[in-house]
């Protein structure tokens, strides 16, 4: 690897990172650091740079993650191994991957119950499984060797096939149990996170991948590949996964419950277990709840928790109205009612509109056709600026008819063309 690839590397993982306090402190001696990382990756002495702490949104979880110097070096790996990865995976895995997602998932969990019921005409049964303690229980061999013989089938011998392998060496067998920095204190993961769902305390080196890792994060998608492909290419069944939350979309009962034990017998052969507490079989029409998003037979309706989210939100604002503040305040409160335009929670945004203060009605409206929050005339950002720094310029809407009506003039020609 070249000095100029590290750094290109490091811009691009800039992308959505540069507010993050990680990013911010790497930029400090952002020189000095690359090319530490550099004689560091070129003498293959990397160090694991990895942190863990603990967050209590939605429940206490255990989040493991790296320094930015680690995630310039999983981002080299990422963007070279990533197409490759893509190549194999089935069109049922919805997680980590450009194109789809929550949103998605769902569209094609409504898609096969209403190919199954046959336009909602006849019966059929939706499944939902859960895997227990999915990254804790990863196999580091078994990820390891599926990594290594996808690189050595499609990156020719030579030295950018000897990088990748030995970043997938370091980030596999990283040793979170021994290297990780706590931020939390220690008497935390005691109290909130169950031993079998913990990594930072887990000294089982064959197992346990860490959530929040960039690299797990594919990797724990690629894992069950051939699972994926079992379900989709053998079985036909009408099946989907994300991480570790898969579902079934049956038309015989029986068939169904035969086909859930025999998927279960061969996820044991893979080291995991199904949850035995998340068992879901119901009638289509009783509709159901897949990665926290509620739907029925053609619905899709907002989860509670963002709901009282953004009840949060507005009795927050609601505490704080003033003009000065109602940048941030519409900001906030779209951001939630966009998130709900895209499901059936028209009812909901006007519920949650009647939660809004009578006092911000004097600076801001709410327009019904595009269901948001705007502010107005007088209090938008270009009248403020204009007011305060005595900016002369139209709005857009009458510069586009200067522009319609008088038309583009072209740049004077230099005497040198």
């Amino acid at each position: 690897m070249e000095l100029e690839t590290l750094i290109q590397d490091h811009i691009s993982c800039l992308s959505n990172k540069k507010r993050t306090i990680d990013a911010m402190h790497f930029e400090l001696h952002r020189e000095r650091d690359t090319v530490r990382l550099y004689d560091d990756f070129e003498a293959r002495e990397l160090v694991p740079l990895i942190y863990s702490f603990l967050t209590p949104s939605p429940r206490w979880r255990e989040v493991n993650a790296c320094l930015m110097q680690g995630k310039d070096i999983q981002y080299h790996f990422d963007f070279i191994v990533r197409p490759l990865v893509e190549d194999e995976l089935t069109e049922r895995t919805f997680n980590n991957r450009v194109g789809y997602g929550p949103d998605v998932a769902i569209n094609r969990l409504l898609e096969d119950i209403y190919e199954v019921s046959e336009g909602y005409t006849r019966d059929c049964w939706v499944f939902f499984r859960d895997i227990q303690a999915y990254f804790p229980s990863a196999d580091l061999r078994r990820s390891y060797d599926h990594y290594r013989s996808l690189i050595e089938r499609n990156i020719p011998e030579g030295p950018e096939r000897d990088d990748l392998l030995y970043i997938l060496l370091r980030t596999t067998w990283s040793y979170t149990a021994i290297h990780t920095h706590k931020r939390t204190p220690t008497w935390m993961w005691d109290e909130y996170i169950p031993r079998h769902k913990n990594v930072a305390f887990n000294y089982n080196f064959d197992r346990s991948a860490s959530l929040g890792n960039q690299h797990w994060q594919v990797a724990m998608n690629y894992d069950l590949n051939d699972f994926d492909h079992w379900q989709v290419d053998v079985c036909r069944a009408h099946y989907g996964r994300f991480v570790d939350d898969m579902w079934w979309v049956f038309a015989d009962l029986e068939y169904g419950l035969a086909h859930i034990a025999e998927s279960e017998r061969r996820l044991a052969e893979y080291g995991y277990r199904m949850h035995p507490d998340k068992k879901y079989c119901q009638h289509y029409t009783k509709g159901g709840t897949f990665i926290s998003t509620p739907f029925k037979p053609g619905r899709v309706y907002v989860n509670n928790s963002v709901v009282n989210r953004c009840k949060m939100r507005i009795r927050f604002w609601n505490r704080h109205v003033s003009p000065k503040n109602i940048g941030h305040f519409t900001s906030c409160i779209n951001s939630y009612f966009g998130k709900m335009k895209r499901v059936n929670a028209y009812g909901i945004i006007r519920n949650l509109v009647e939660e809004i203060s009578p006092r911000w009605w004097h600076y801001c409206f709410f327009c019904e056709p595009r269901r948001c929050v705007l502010p107005n005339m007088e209090y938008r950002r270009n009248e403020i600026l204009m007011q305060k720094y005595h900016f002369k310029y139209h709005s857009k809407h009458e510069q586009g008819l200067a522009y319609y009506n008088g038309g583009f003039t072209s740049l004077r020609q230099s005497g040198a063309a």
